[in-house]
């Protein structure tokens, strides 16, 4: 059977589903005194394209002057956390915040955001390990 119709046979739906993936913030655990566990979701290409860019200062002549990678990666978790929806009007109220970004700063410290981003890369895609570099480098 070929490529083509093993595809053919296929639900196309399975396709469209982003992958998920429950992950439990322990500090937050421990403050509750419960399992605090967010639900991770894959962002599709274009969103995740659009983060980047928002997060890429250039210059005056197009060139790359700065990345803001706290800033890519507090953006990938507002988009990519599905559980609890990070841009809640609720939640941003109960914690005075007015934008999911702040939000974002507020409940999770600096090496959880990067966590939670890095899953939500490696959901959508973007996993890159060292063993894949390793392979890279050999060719």
């Amino acid at each position: 059977m070929s490529l083509i119709d093993k595809l053919l046979q296929m639900d196309n739906t399975t396709l469209t589903e982003m992958p998920k993936r429950e992950v439990e913030v322990p500090r937050l655990t421990q403050v509750l005194g419960e399992p605090f566990k967010v639900v991770c979701q894959a962002i599709d290409g274009e969103r995740y394209a659009d983060i980047q860019k928002a997060s890429i200062d250039l210059n005056k002549k197009g060139g790359v002057r700065n990345i803001n990678l706290f800033d890519m990666q507090v953006l990938t978790v507002i988009d990519g956390v599905v559980e609890p929806r990070l841009k809640d009007k609720k939640l941003l109220q109960h914690f005075d915040c007015v934008t999911p970004k702040e939000l974002v700063k507020k409940l999770f410290l600096a090496g959880e955001i990067a966590e939670l981003s890095n899953v939500i890369t490696e959901l959508s895609g973007y996993d890159k390990t060292e063993e894949d570099e390793e392979e890279i480098k050999k060719q």
